[in-house]
């Protein structure tokens, strides 16, 4: 997912894995801080965080490492306040490929929540209360974010799916189309959480829909631009 990429900061966390180039940036900590809904229980908090950094960089890797076996060798990857986002060269990719590439993203997020069930369902689980809270956070990290990341709404990996599959249908409306889809939907889900007073996904869900909407608009401008330039050609 890329969407209001973070500046390089001084702050920033930096380290390889697998080859690939990690950057953790300083508002990750404080939005992931944020969503552990428990601010006031620092250990809880901070148990939260660790596994939503985990969980995001095993989603990020699933990107990278999928896209390295399709042969374009990924770029780097970015934690920061939207979550994370994978880069690498998506024009040398056929769009059957990306598609590949983006659905490993939540798939390896949900290998290891089969990993974690697995070891919860079939090992004795230590009783320590730290160790317990960890396991159900990945699980529901992993399955519920892992979820919520393929609905058809960009710039979620659903959204980008969805923009790749239509953009293979029409060249010129595929991506109008993935973008009032996603507009739609994002409009929904905030109506419903805010309508259960979920009030910090309401807004999460608001914000993905203006930035669709400022994109639709854009596109209407490229396109009647695109429109009269043909209507002088002739």
């Amino acid at each position: 997912m890329l969407l209001g990429s973070p500046d390089v900061t001084p702050y920033d966390l930096r380290f390889r894995l697998l080859r690939i180039p990690v950057r953790v940036h300083p508002l990750f900590w404080l939005v992931m801080l944020m969503l552990s809904g428990d601010i006031d229980n620092l250990r809880t908090s901070l148990i939260f965080v660790a596994c939503a950094f985990v969980s995001i960089l095993v989603h990020e890797l699933g990107h990278a490492l999928s896209s390295r076996l399709m042969g374009d060798e990924p770029i780097g990857i970015v934690l920061y306040a939207m979550g994370g986002y994978c880069s690498f060269h998506q024009n040398q990719l056929s769009p059957w490929r990306r598609v590949f590439v983006l659905i490993c993203g939540p798939g390896a997020g949900f290998v290891l929540y089969g990993l974690v069930y697995a070891y919860a369902r079939f090992t004795e689980v230590p009783h320590s209360t730290p160790f317990r809270l960890a396991i159900g956070c990945l699980l529901f990290i992993n399955l519920w974010w892992g979820l919520l990341n393929l609905l058809p709404l960009w710039p979620l990996d659903g959204g980008q799916i969805a923009g790749t599959l239509l953009s293979m249908v029409s060249s010129r409306n595929g991506m109008r189309w993935a973008h009032t889809i996603s507009l739609l939907v994002a409009g929904g889900v905030a109506v419903w959480r805010l309508s259960v007073e979920d009030y910090w996904m309401a807004v999460w869900f608001g914000y993905f829909g203006f930035i669709n909407y400022q994109i639709l608009q854009s596109l209407r401008s490229s396109r009647r631009e695109d429109d009269d330039s043909d209507w002088w050609r002739q």
